[in-house]
């Protein structure tokens, strides 16, 4: 896990710098202000972004705030097995386990529009707090009736850490009479890490054998990176001279990811299971900006992302090494609402 959390802190250190020099790029790409008549500009076109009347001349914005996330991220795994050199075929599948994402995070999202063509924004999340929901482990191991779950368990969250950067860039097609639509291309990179320790396992089908109370330990750790790179498609639009509002849709069909699971209390010094996937990922962005004054603003959004992808999993013991490999696939449904409080420079 080291290494994943070095990358975390650099591509945190980068994602500060960028988005803290977003004002002063924009400021140092201005114009001299030029002067308009009340004939020239209506109230939707000054609250729309970005607004360049001599009165309200942002062409940037950075705000700070809090989210509220409700979702999991969950993956599954089954056949086909290769084992021993040997692959066999079978049902999907036979193990899943969901990961609660219901946590509180905190935000900064940047925004800086040049020369009224060029949209740069980005954003990045960290957790504040660990999710309250339970982690559950599901398990159907009988090839002749591959829908009786056999074994369940959940374990409670006993560290959690959430990182989430985001950056893109579009072209305005359009910005008149209040009204913007812009389109470009974007990257997303999130990582999610939890310690589990068990509560209670049981077996719903009566197999026996398979009953266990947790005594307090972390038995499982798993982390998720997941890799997003979009094409992007907005619009925006103001509402008098003090409410504006903006919605985007992005697609990917190349997202990725890479997964990590240690159950710590298997046989051989315990069991890591890496996988590495790909498929497809969207992400539907809207919010509401209200002006307080030129200057100060609050901000109301919502934000779902929907990741699909597949792969193949290894699976190995600490002190024999690899066994196994067999088919993963995973999914994250993230909702989020958040609200923020900011400036136009």
């Amino acid at each position: 896990m080291k290494a994943s959390i070095d990358r975390k802190k650099q591509l945190l250190t980068i994602c500060s710098c960028v988005l803290l020099c977003l004002p002063v790029a924009a400021k140092a790409a201005e114009t001299a202000p030029v002067e308009t008549t009340p004939a020239e500009t209506t109230p939707a076109e000054a609250a729309s972004m970005p607004e360049t009347t001599v009165t309200n001349r942002a062409v940037s914005s950075l705000s700070v705030g809090t989210e509220m996330m409700s979702g999991d991220t969950t993956y599954q795994i089954g056949y086909p097995v290769t084992f021993d050199g040997e692959t066999s075929g079978g049902y999907f599948p036979f193990s899943e386990l969901e990961w609660p994402l219901d946590v509180v995070l905190g935000r900064i999202d940047g925004l800086a529009v040049f020369h009224d063509k060029w949209r740069l924004s980005g954003y990045f999340k960290m957790d504040l707090s660990d999710p309250d929901d339970e982690m559950k482990d599901s398990d159907w191991l009988t090839d002749l009736d591959p829908s009786r779950l056999d074994v369940y368990s959940e374990s409670s969250i006993e560290d959690f850490s959430a990182f989430v950067i985001n950056i893109d860039l579009s072209y305005i097609f359009v910005n008149k009479n209040g009204f913007v639509l812009y389109g470009g291309a974007g990257y997303q990179y999130q990582d999610f890490s939890f310690d589990g320790a068990l509560i209670t396992q049981y077996s719903p089908s009566g197999l026996p054998g398979f009953y266990f109370e947790g005594d307090g330990r972390v038995g499982i750790t798993y982390d998720i990176e997941y890799s997003i790179p979009y094409l992007l498609l907005g619009t925006g639009f103001g509402v008098g001279d003090k409410f504006s509002f903006d919605a985007s849709f992005a697609f990917s069909p190349f997202a990725s990811a890479e997964d990590e699971d240690h159950h710590l209390m298997r046989e051989f010094g315990g069991k890591i299971s890496k996988s590495d996937m790909d498929g497809t990922a969207l992400i539907f962005n809207a919010s509401g900006k209200y002006n307080f004054t030129p200057r100060w603003f609050m901000l109301l959004g919502f934000q779902h992302t929907d990741i699909d992808v597949d792969g193949t999993m290894d699976q190995s013991y600490v002190e024999t090494g690899y066994f196994l490999s067999n088919r993963v696939e995973s999914e994250s449904k993230q909702t989020s609402v958040y609200l923020s409080l900011g400036a136009n420079f």
